[in-house]
């Protein structure tokens, strides 16, 4: 199972992370591929702790945003 997040700027405005806006996406230092999705789907089964992701947009905007992650507990 997945969860989206959405990457947004300063203003709170959606950045697009889609193949044709993203020149890279990071997390953690390792590539990501980007797709033709605007946002991102986060693998939740992965372990609590904090995941960096790092995006550079084609027009040379730079951002970095935290996730800090806390699984929900299995009943």
């Amino acid at each position: 199972m997945h969860a989206e997040f959405a990457l947004l700027d300063k203003d709170g405005v959606n950045v697009s992370l889609a193949a044709g806006n993203a020149e890279y996406i990071k997390q953690n230092g390792v590539n990501l591929v980007p797709d033709d999705q605007e946002t991102l789907w986060f693998n939740v089964s992965k372990p609590a702790g904090q995941y960096v992701f790092e995006v550079k947009t084609k027009a040379g905007e730079e951002y970095v945003a935290v996730l800090d992650w806390e699984p929900d507990p299995m009943p």
